[in-house]
Protein backbone atom coordinates (compact mmCIF):
# COMPACT_ATOMS: atom_id res chain seq x y z
CA UNK A 1 0.00 0.00 0.00
CA UNK A 2 1.19 3.54 -0.80
CA UNK A 3 0.60 5.12 2.60
CA UNK A 4 -0.16 3.44 5.91
CA UNK A 5 -3.03 5.28 7.63
CA UNK A 6 -2.95 6.50 11.21
CA UNK A 7 -4.74 4.04 13.48
CA UNK A 8 -6.79 6.90 15.00
CA UNK A 9 -8.32 7.73 11.62
CA UNK A 10 -9.73 4.27 10.95
CA UNK A 11 -13.42 3.37 11.19
CA UNK A 12 -13.56 -0.29 10.11
CA UNK A 13 -10.65 -2.75 9.98
CA UNK A 14 -10.63 -6.27 8.55
CA UNK A 15 -8.09 -8.68 10.06
CA UNK A 16 -7.49 -11.80 7.96
CA UNK A 17 -6.26 -14.90 9.75
CA UNK A 18 -4.48 -17.23 7.34
CA UNK A 19 -4.03 -19.96 9.96
CA UNK A 20 -6.94 -21.89 11.43
CA UNK A 21 -5.08 -23.25 14.44
CA UNK A 22 -5.90 -22.17 17.97
CA UNK A 23 -2.23 -21.55 18.79
CA UNK A 24 -1.81 -18.99 16.00
CA UNK A 25 -5.02 -17.25 17.07
CA UNK A 26 -3.64 -16.99 20.61
CA UNK A 27 -0.30 -15.62 19.43
CA UNK A 28 -2.13 -12.96 17.38
CA UNK A 29 -4.56 -12.01 20.15
CA UNK A 30 -2.58 -8.91 21.15
CA UNK A 31 -3.50 -7.33 17.81
CA UNK A 32 -7.17 -6.67 18.58
CA UNK A 33 -6.60 -5.34 22.09
CA UNK A 34 -3.86 -2.92 21.01
CA UNK A 35 -5.92 -1.59 18.09
CA UNK A 36 -8.87 -0.93 20.40
CA UNK A 37 -6.61 0.75 22.96
CA UNK A 38 -5.31 3.11 20.26
CA UNK A 39 -8.77 3.73 18.74
CA UNK A 40 -11.71 2.60 20.93
CA UNK A 41 -14.23 3.59 18.24
CA UNK A 42 -12.87 1.45 15.40
CA UNK A 43 -14.86 -1.62 14.40
CA UNK A 44 -12.79 -4.81 14.04
CA UNK A 45 -13.99 -7.64 11.80
CA UNK A 46 -11.94 -10.83 11.66
CA UNK A 47 -12.09 -13.30 8.76
CA UNK A 48 -10.96 -16.67 10.12
CA UNK A 49 -11.66 -20.40 10.24
CA UNK A 50 -11.01 -23.57 12.23
CA UNK A 51 -10.12 -23.33 15.91
CA UNK A 52 -9.27 -19.65 15.43
CA UNK A 53 -12.92 -18.88 14.70
CA UNK A 54 -14.18 -20.64 17.84
CA UNK A 55 -11.73 -18.59 19.90
CA UNK A 56 -12.01 -15.19 18.21
CA UNK A 57 -15.80 -15.03 17.95
CA UNK A 58 -15.85 -14.54 21.75
CA UNK A 59 -12.95 -12.07 21.87
CA UNK A 60 -14.23 -8.89 23.60
CA UNK A 61 -12.10 -6.71 21.30
CA UNK A 62 -13.47 -8.28 18.11
CA UNK A 63 -16.76 -6.79 16.94
CA UNK A 64 -17.49 -9.51 14.38
CA UNK A 65 -15.94 -12.83 13.38
CA UNK A 66 -16.67 -14.03 9.84
CA UNK A 67 -16.18 -17.75 9.31
CA UNK A 68 -14.44 -18.51 6.03
CA UNK A 69 -15.25 -21.64 3.99
CA UNK A 70 -12.03 -23.42 4.99
CA UNK A 71 -11.55 -26.48 7.21
CA UNK A 72 -8.82 -26.61 9.83
CA UNK A 73 -5.99 -25.57 7.48
CA UNK A 74 -5.62 -23.38 4.40
CA UNK A 75 -4.06 -25.19 1.45
CA UNK A 76 -2.64 -23.80 -1.81
CA UNK A 77 -4.81 -24.11 -4.90
CA UNK A 78 -7.91 -25.05 -2.90
CA UNK A 79 -11.23 -23.35 -2.18
CA UNK A 80 -10.69 -20.77 -4.92
CA UNK A 81 -14.39 -20.21 -5.68
CA UNK A 82 -15.50 -20.15 -2.04
CA UNK A 83 -12.69 -17.84 -0.97
CA UNK A 84 -13.25 -15.39 -3.83
CA UNK A 85 -16.99 -15.35 -3.16
CA UNK A 86 -16.32 -14.54 0.50
CA UNK A 87 -13.82 -11.85 -0.54
CA UNK A 88 -16.40 -10.16 -2.79
CA UNK A 89 -18.91 -10.14 0.06
CA UNK A 90 -16.33 -8.57 2.37
CA UNK A 91 -15.32 -5.98 -0.24
CA UNK A 92 -18.84 -4.51 -0.05
CA UNK A 93 -18.08 -3.49 3.55
CA UNK A 94 -15.55 -0.88 2.30
CA UNK A 95 -12.91 -1.48 4.97
CA UNK A 96 -10.42 1.30 5.68
CA UNK A 97 -7.65 -1.25 6.14
CA UNK A 98 -7.05 -4.99 5.75
CA UNK A 99 -4.41 -6.53 8.05
CA UNK A 100 -2.68 -9.91 7.94
CA UNK A 101 0.23 -10.77 10.24
CA UNK A 102 0.54 -14.36 8.99
CA UNK A 103 3.14 -15.54 6.54
CA UNK A 104 0.82 -17.39 4.16
CA UNK A 105 2.03 -16.77 0.62
CA UNK A 106 -0.51 -19.00 -1.19
CA UNK A 107 -1.92 -17.23 -4.23
CA UNK A 108 -5.49 -18.11 -3.32
CA UNK A 109 -5.00 -16.34 0.03
CA UNK A 110 -3.21 -13.33 -1.45
CA UNK A 111 -5.92 -12.91 -4.07
CA UNK A 112 -8.59 -13.23 -1.36
CA UNK A 113 -7.06 -10.30 0.53
CA UNK A 114 -6.60 -8.20 -2.61
CA UNK A 115 -10.25 -8.66 -3.61
CA UNK A 116 -11.43 -7.88 -0.05
CA UNK A 117 -9.26 -4.78 0.39
CA UNK A 118 -7.76 -3.68 -2.92
CA UNK A 119 -4.81 -1.37 -2.23
CA UNK A 120 -5.66 -1.17 1.48
CA UNK A 121 -3.92 -4.44 2.43
CA UNK A 122 -1.09 -4.30 4.96
CA UNK A 123 0.74 -7.62 5.35
CA UNK A 124 4.21 -9.13 5.18
CA UNK A 125 4.25 -8.77 1.40
CA UNK A 126 2.92 -5.25 0.85
CA UNK A 127 4.97 -3.87 3.76
CA UNK A 128 7.55 -6.33 5.13
CA UNK A 129 7.72 -6.46 8.91
CA UNK A 130 11.16 -8.08 8.97
CA UNK A 131 14.21 -7.13 6.88
CA UNK A 132 15.16 -9.69 4.25
CA UNK A 133 17.71 -12.12 5.64
CA UNK A 134 17.08 -11.22 9.29
CA UNK A 135 16.69 -14.06 11.81
CA UNK A 136 13.21 -15.47 12.28
CA UNK A 137 11.23 -14.05 15.20
CA UNK A 138 8.52 -15.29 17.47
CA UNK A 139 5.04 -15.15 15.92
CA UNK A 140 3.89 -12.31 18.17
CA UNK A 141 6.68 -10.13 16.78
CA UNK A 142 4.99 -10.12 13.38
CA UNK A 143 1.78 -8.80 14.95
CA UNK A 144 3.52 -6.10 16.98
CA UNK A 145 5.64 -5.04 13.99
CA UNK A 146 2.48 -4.35 11.98
CA UNK A 147 0.98 -2.47 14.93
CA UNK A 148 4.05 -0.22 15.06
CA UNK A 149 3.55 0.63 11.41
CA UNK A 150 0.07 1.83 12.32
CA UNK A 151 1.52 4.30 14.79
CA UNK A 152 1.27 2.25 18.00
CA UNK A 153 4.72 3.00 19.41
CA UNK A 154 5.02 0.35 22.15
CA UNK A 155 2.44 -2.41 21.57
CA UNK A 156 2.02 -5.01 24.30
CA UNK A 157 2.52 -8.44 22.75
CA UNK A 158 0.90 -10.30 25.66
CA UNK A 159 -1.89 -12.75 24.89
CA UNK A 160 -5.58 -12.29 25.69
CA UNK A 161 -6.98 -15.51 27.12
CA UNK A 162 -10.46 -14.61 28.28
CA UNK A 163 -12.52 -17.38 29.87
CA UNK A 164 -16.30 -17.72 29.74
CA UNK A 165 -18.01 -17.79 33.17
CA UNK A 166 -19.60 -21.15 32.34
CA UNK A 167 -16.13 -22.66 31.81
CA UNK A 168 -14.87 -21.34 35.15
CA UNK A 169 -17.91 -22.75 36.95
CA UNK A 170 -17.62 -26.18 35.30
CA UNK A 171 -13.94 -26.66 36.23
CA UNK A 172 -14.49 -25.34 39.76
CA UNK A 173 -17.35 -27.80 40.28
CA UNK A 174 -15.23 -30.73 39.09
CA UNK A 175 -12.32 -29.83 41.36
CA UNK A 176 -14.58 -29.29 44.35
CA UNK A 177 -16.18 -32.66 43.77
CA UNK A 178 -12.78 -34.40 43.69
CA UNK A 179 -11.41 -32.55 46.70
CA UNK A 180 -8.22 -30.95 45.39
CA UNK A 181 -7.14 -27.70 43.76
CA UNK A 182 -3.40 -28.11 43.03
CA UNK A 183 -2.50 -30.34 40.10
CA UNK A 184 -0.25 -30.88 37.10
CA UNK A 185 -1.81 -30.58 33.67
CA UNK A 186 -0.36 -33.15 31.27
CA UNK A 187 -1.50 -32.65 27.70
CA UNK A 188 -0.43 -35.79 25.79
CA UNK A 189 -1.75 -35.25 22.28
CA UNK A 190 -1.40 -33.04 19.23
CA UNK A 191 -3.15 -33.07 15.85
CA UNK A 192 -0.05 -34.32 14.03
CA UNK A 193 0.66 -38.01 14.67
CA UNK A 194 4.41 -37.39 14.95
CA UNK A 195 3.73 -35.10 17.94
CA UNK A 196 1.64 -37.59 19.90
CA UNK A 197 3.06 -39.57 22.81
CA UNK A 198 2.86 -43.34 22.52
CA UNK A 199 1.11 -45.32 25.33
CA UNK A 200 4.33 -46.55 26.94
CA UNK A 201 5.78 -43.02 26.93
CA UNK A 202 2.55 -41.66 28.41
CA UNK A 203 2.82 -44.06 31.32
CA UNK A 204 6.51 -43.33 31.88
CA UNK A 205 5.91 -39.57 31.96
CA UNK A 206 3.05 -40.04 34.45
CA UNK A 207 5.41 -42.16 36.58
CA UNK A 208 8.00 -39.36 36.49
CA UNK A 209 5.36 -36.86 37.58
CA UNK A 210 4.65 -38.90 40.71
CA UNK A 211 7.72 -37.33 42.28
CA UNK A 212 5.96 -33.96 42.37
CA UNK A 213 3.29 -35.31 44.73
CA UNK A 214 0.32 -33.80 42.91
CA UNK A 215 -2.65 -35.24 41.02
CA UNK A 216 -2.34 -35.18 37.24
CA UNK A 217 -5.11 -33.85 34.96
CA UNK A 218 -5.04 -35.14 31.38
CA UNK A 219 -7.29 -33.17 28.99
CA UNK A 220 -8.78 -35.28 26.20
CA UNK A 221 -10.65 -34.68 22.97
CA UNK A 222 -13.66 -36.64 21.79
CA UNK A 223 -11.39 -38.58 19.42
CA UNK A 224 -8.96 -39.83 22.07
CA UNK A 225 -10.82 -39.74 25.42
CA UNK A 226 -11.68 -43.47 25.48
CA UNK A 227 -8.15 -44.46 24.46
CA UNK A 228 -6.52 -42.25 27.09
CA UNK A 229 -8.79 -43.55 29.86
CA UNK A 230 -7.91 -47.10 28.88
CA UNK A 231 -4.16 -46.43 28.82
CA UNK A 232 -4.10 -44.56 32.13
CA UNK A 233 -6.85 -46.36 34.06
CA UNK A 234 -4.45 -48.25 36.37
CA UNK A 235 -2.34 -45.22 37.32
CA UNK A 236 -3.33 -43.69 40.64
CA UNK A 237 -4.14 -39.95 40.87
CA UNK A 238 -4.28 -39.46 37.09
CA UNK A 239 -7.62 -38.08 35.88
CA UNK A 240 -8.70 -37.85 32.24
CA UNK A 241 -11.10 -34.94 31.67
CA UNK A 242 -12.83 -33.84 28.49
CA UNK A 243 -13.16 -30.03 28.20
CA UNK A 244 -16.40 -29.00 26.49
CA UNK A 245 -14.68 -26.17 24.59
CA UNK A 246 -11.44 -24.19 24.37
CA UNK A 247 -12.46 -22.00 27.30
CA UNK A 248 -12.68 -24.95 29.66
CA UNK A 249 -9.22 -25.97 28.46
CA UNK A 250 -8.01 -22.43 29.23
CA UNK A 251 -9.42 -22.71 32.74
CA UNK A 252 -7.78 -26.10 33.35
CA UNK A 253 -4.45 -24.58 32.34
CA UNK A 254 -5.00 -21.39 34.35
CA UNK A 255 -5.61 -23.31 37.59
CA UNK A 256 -2.70 -25.74 37.13
CA UNK A 257 0.63 -25.60 38.98
CA UNK A 258 2.68 -27.01 36.09
CA UNK A 259 2.00 -27.83 32.42
CA UNK A 260 3.57 -30.71 30.48
CA UNK A 261 2.79 -30.68 26.76
CA UNK A 262 4.07 -31.30 23.24
CA UNK A 263 4.17 -28.43 20.73
CA UNK A 264 0.46 -27.53 20.62
CA UNK A 265 -1.83 -24.62 21.52
CA UNK A 266 -1.49 -25.63 25.18
CA UNK A 267 2.09 -24.26 25.11
CA UNK A 268 0.76 -20.79 24.29
CA UNK A 269 -2.19 -21.04 26.66
CA UNK A 270 0.31 -21.76 29.43
CA UNK A 271 2.46 -18.82 28.27
CA UNK A 272 -0.57 -16.54 28.45
CA UNK A 273 -1.02 -17.44 32.12
CA UNK A 274 2.75 -17.48 32.86
CA UNK A 275 2.61 -21.11 33.92
CA UNK A 276 5.74 -23.20 34.51
CA UNK A 277 5.89 -25.46 31.46
CA UNK A 278 7.86 -28.35 30.06
CA UNK A 279 7.31 -28.24 26.29
CA UNK A 280 8.44 -31.00 23.93
CA UNK A 281 9.58 -29.58 20.57
CA UNK A 282 10.77 -31.30 17.42
CA UNK A 283 11.85 -27.98 15.86
CA UNK A 284 13.88 -25.04 17.13
CA UNK A 285 12.07 -22.46 14.99
CA UNK A 286 11.63 -19.41 17.28
CA UNK A 287 8.34 -18.51 15.55
CA UNK A 288 6.54 -21.28 17.47
CA UNK A 289 8.40 -21.24 20.78
CA UNK A 290 6.68 -20.70 24.18
CA UNK A 291 7.97 -17.11 24.49
CA UNK A 292 7.90 -16.83 28.27
CA UNK A 293 10.64 -17.35 30.89
CA UNK A 294 8.92 -20.08 32.91
CA UNK A 295 8.92 -22.52 29.98
CA UNK A 296 11.62 -25.15 29.49
CA UNK A 297 11.88 -26.53 25.97
CA UNK A 298 12.85 -30.19 25.78
CA UNK A 299 14.26 -30.98 22.33
CA UNK A 300 13.19 -34.29 20.80
CA UNK A 301 14.14 -36.04 17.58
CA UNK A 302 12.99 -34.19 14.46
CA UNK A 303 10.69 -37.00 13.31
CA UNK A 304 9.41 -38.49 16.58
CA UNK A 305 8.47 -36.64 19.75
CA UNK A 306 8.68 -39.88 21.74
CA UNK A 307 12.46 -39.91 21.38
CA UNK A 308 13.98 -37.49 23.88
CA UNK A 309 16.53 -37.34 26.69
CA UNK A 310 14.79 -38.62 29.83
CA UNK A 311 17.51 -37.08 31.98
CA UNK A 312 16.51 -33.62 30.70
CA UNK A 313 12.88 -34.24 31.66
CA UNK A 314 13.84 -35.44 35.14
CA UNK A 315 16.14 -32.46 35.57
CA UNK A 316 13.40 -29.99 34.54
CA UNK A 317 10.89 -31.61 36.92
CA UNK A 318 13.41 -31.46 39.76
CA UNK A 319 13.92 -27.73 39.16
CA UNK A 320 10.19 -27.05 39.15
CA UNK A 321 9.64 -29.18 42.27
CA UNK A 322 11.75 -26.74 44.24
CA UNK A 323 9.41 -23.85 43.46
CA UNK A 324 5.98 -25.46 43.23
Amino acid sequence: MKKIPDIRALHHVLVCRGEGSLENAIVSSCCYREIKKANPHVKITVACFGGAYEFLKHNPYVDEAVKLPVGSALRPNQRWFDLMTSALQLRRRHFDLVLDGSGKSFWNWRLFKWIAGGNKVLDRFTSPVRPFGAPEQHGSEHETAILRQLGIAEPDGGYDLFILPSARACVAKWLEGHGFSHYILFNPAAEAACRQFQPDVLKEICAALKGLNMPVIVPAMTSNAVQLRHILEDIKDVFVVQPADVFELFEWVRRSALVITPDTAVVHIAAGFSKPTVAFYMSTDPFYMPNHPKAKVLQTEETDINRFDWWQLESALAQFKAVL
